[in-house]
């Protein structure tokens, strides 16, 4: 069977039971911390497709990714998965539940990347020193509000500091990427000056 589909059948499962005990939140939370772990440990994915390991032990691999706090009824989906054999299907059930999770409670999910972290601090609005008490939201509030009040939807905004962006920043939601940063002007300006002498040779 097609595996997107195996995936697809999977997360609808999940996102239906977490509907009915009202823990979406919870195992949304976890799903994503487990996901994470997934991706960034290859022994983790390996060990859960290893049919030599014992379901308790691949049970408590995903146990100690979130240090033996798994929620009940992420327990008891994770059981089913490893009793089914879809157990080393569980990235693309986690990510199918995740996307359709968030797209039903219309939220959005995006990721800013920034140079100074001063960006992420609120400033003052004004330079006139009698404004006093007077100041800009940061930058991370102004996105929020710029993309709840274009689409109407929430936002969870994950934050994150790269200082060889050496300025500006970088704003992620879903497929589309907004790059302020000043390390993308410089490759621009790079790539206009290559094209200026190829057209002067």
């Amino acid at each position: 069977m097609n595996t997107g589909i195996i995936a697809t059948r999977y997360a609808t499962a999940l996102l239906e039971l977490v509907d009915e005990t009202g823990s979406g939140s919870e195992v949304a939370s976890q799903i994503e911390t487990v996901g994470r772990a997934l991706s960034e440990v290859p022994e983790f994915q390996r060990d859960i497709d290893n049919p030599s390991i014992p379901s308790a032990r691949k049970l408590g691999l995903f146990d100690a990714s979130l240090d033996g706090k798994m929620a009940p009824d992420l327990r008891k989906f994770v059981e089913l998965l490893i009793r089914n054999g879809r157990v080393g299907y569980a990235r693309r059930v986690f990510t199918a539940f995740i996307n359709e999770y968030y797209r039903s409670r219309h939220i959005k999910r995006a990721t800013l990347v920034v140079a100074d972290p001063a960006l992420l601090a609120t400033d003052p609005a004004s330079s006139d020193p009698k404004a006093v008490g007077s100041q800009r939201p940061d930058l991370e509030s102004r996105l929020r509000a710029l993309i709840e009040k274009e689409t109407g939807d929430g936002l969870i905004l994950r934050t994150k500091v790269d200082p060889s962006l050496i300025g500006g920043f970088v704003f992620e939601v879903e497929d589309t990427v907004l790059d302020a940063s000043v390390v993308r002007q410089i490759d621009v300006i790079r790539h206009q000056l290559k094209e200026m002498n190829r057209r002067i040779v």
